[in-house]
């Protein structure tokens, strides 16, 4: 819980007891959860916790650099507290999505001139575990 409260004192934001139990989740389970995947997780956990709170808190966190957004255009935008320099395959039958490590694209030439401020990568495609089951 520590950690929770530094990394959100760190970022400018008031570590409430619904804030810091989203940031652990997200800490500790690494799925890349929707909103409201995360709403349905915490809710046993916290009974006062509305879809509301989870919505404007994803939002703070993502507006203040603390997780990311990860948009995949099939399950809504998903939300990862590893916020280094990576991609994510989205696998299109378990609909889990892996992190995996990554160099910088080379576009460099192409985009001269232009500023860029985001850059993602998502692959889509089966996952390991899947198709093996094929």
């Amino acid at each position: 819980m520590q950690k929770a409260v530094e990394q959100l004192s760190k970022s400018g934001i008031k570590p409430s007891y619904q804030r810091v139990k989203i940031l652990e989740h997200l800490m500790n389970e690494k799925n890349h959860p929707t909103a409201e995947q995360l709403y349905h997780q915490l809710k046993t956990r916290i009974p006062t916790l509305s879809k509301a709170t989870v919505y404007n808190t994803l939002h703070a966190f993502t507006k203040s650099g603390l997780i990311r957004s990860v948009t995949t255009n099939q399950l809504g935008t998903r939300y990862d507290y590893v916020t280094d320099d990576h991609g994510h395959f989205l696998c299109l039958d378990c609909n889990r999505i892996f992190d995996f490590p990554r160099e910088k694209l080379c576009y460099e030439r192409e985009l001269e001139g232009f500023e860029i401020y985001s850059e993602e990568v998502v692959l889509k495609g089966i996952c390991r575990d899947c198709a093996k089951k094929r």
